[in-house]
């Protein structure tokens, strides 16, 4: 194990132009002042090769827990459509000649058509000082004086959330050498969470916790067909996990995983002695992709064991390319921490799993 400290003031949420492939992400636990509860995920991609002529593409979930409504949506602009066309599903289908579903994606774009459920955004734009994403009507704006925030802004068919974003604790350097899967990674884990909610003529005070994460470098991984298994996991004890591994179409066996246990005062100890297991799995109507939802963790090296259950088990958005769909869902968290002296301690929590790759 190694640990590591940072300074919130190093923390890199601005653009990288040079990078091939940027996000940044978030997700966040809501509690509605008329009785709903919530959960939402959203994450703005930036793609291309070049320094300019970027592309843009916003996917983000909404989850009313109370009655498991779920809504999803997979946004992209013209840039983004031009680069699919003209490079990123050529060079796939040159690789995987006979994967007749994005064979059908690739036919919907040279009809200048977008396959359903995904959707045309008016543009895409990131600013720089203060970094400032706006990607169609939604927006994720930072301000770093006097106080660092952030602000989501989501403007959807059927609801719109505005969420200010404060963060609790120091920056996370989560990968500064692209260990993971070749891209650079801060993270902020804990985060508290201010806004309001609009859905159906009503509009509601919510209050909540949440995480970020930005990564950005050069990976043509997705093209390769890879995916990943990561688990943002807060502990009611005011801790964080995060553990990442990446898993392969042309292996029989996933990446070794590594996890980051993030303390309360912001230092980072890192773990490769981790050991996932899947509980159960759940198959989509809409994709028949199999996803495992439910897992058993154990961290020997930190002396703790989790059982992550998912909320609810559709938590599916669509992604377009070849991806077709990736399971990004809430979790609850119960455990347990285990002492030399041989008595343990409860664990419970919340986070979220992103599983990515599962599409034969």
């Amino acid at each position: 194990m190694n640990e590591e400290r940072r300074n919130l003031s190093s923390y890199d949420i601005s653009d990288h132009p040079l990078s091939n492939l940027e996000w940044w992400y978030c997700y966040t636990f809501l509690d509605g002042d008329r009785g709903n509860r919530y959960t939402l995920v959203a994450s703005f991609f930036r793609v291309g090769d070049l320094p300019i002529l970027k592309g843009h593409y916003l996917i983000y979930s909404l989850v009313r827990l109370n009655d498991k409504k779920v809504t999803t949506r997979s946004l992209l602009d013209r840039t983004l459509v031009g680069q699919m066309l003209a490079f990123y599903l050529p060079a796939y289908l040159l690789m995987n000649p006979t994967d007749r579903i994005v064979w059908g994606q690739y036919s919907h774009l040279l009809k200048g058509t977008l396959p359903y459920p995904h959707l045309l955004m008016s543009r895409g734009s990131v600013q720089s000082k203060p970094t400032k994403l706006e990607y169609g009507q939604s927006q994720l704006a930072f301000e770093e004086t006097p106080d660092p925030h952030f602000r989501l802004q989501l403007i959807d068919q059927t609801f719109q959330a505005e969420l200010l974003f404060h963060p609790q604790k120091p920056l996370a350097n989560i990968d500064e050498d692209g260990k993971l899967n070749k891209l650079r990674y801060h993270s902020l884990p804990r985060n508290q969470v201010l806004g309001q909610i609009e859905q159906g003529g009503m509009t509601e005070t919510v209050t909540g916790e949440g995480w970020f994460d930005h990564q950005w470098g050069r990976d043509y991984g997705l093209l390769q067909g890879m995916g990943w298994d990561w688990f943002g996991l807060q502990l009611d004890d005011g801790r964080d996990v995060l553990i990442s591994r990446l898993h392969s179409p042309d292996s029989d066996s996933p990446q070794a995983p590594i996890a980051k246990l993030i303390e309360k005062n912001g230092t980072v100890i890192t773990s490769e002695n981790v050991i996932l297991k899947p509980l159960k799995y759940w198959s989509s109507i809409y994709t028949k992709i199999k996803y495992p939802i439910e897992w058993q963790i154990t961290l020997p090296d930190f002396s703790i064991e989790l059982h992550i259950v998912p909320q609810i088990n559709n938590q599916e958005i669509p992604i377009i390319g070849p991806l077709q769909a990736i399971w990004e869902g809430s979790c609850t968290i119960i455990g347990e921490q285990r002492y030399s002296e041989g008595h343990r301690k409860p664990l419970k929590g919340k986070g979220f799993i992103e599983l990515v790759g599962y599409a034969e």
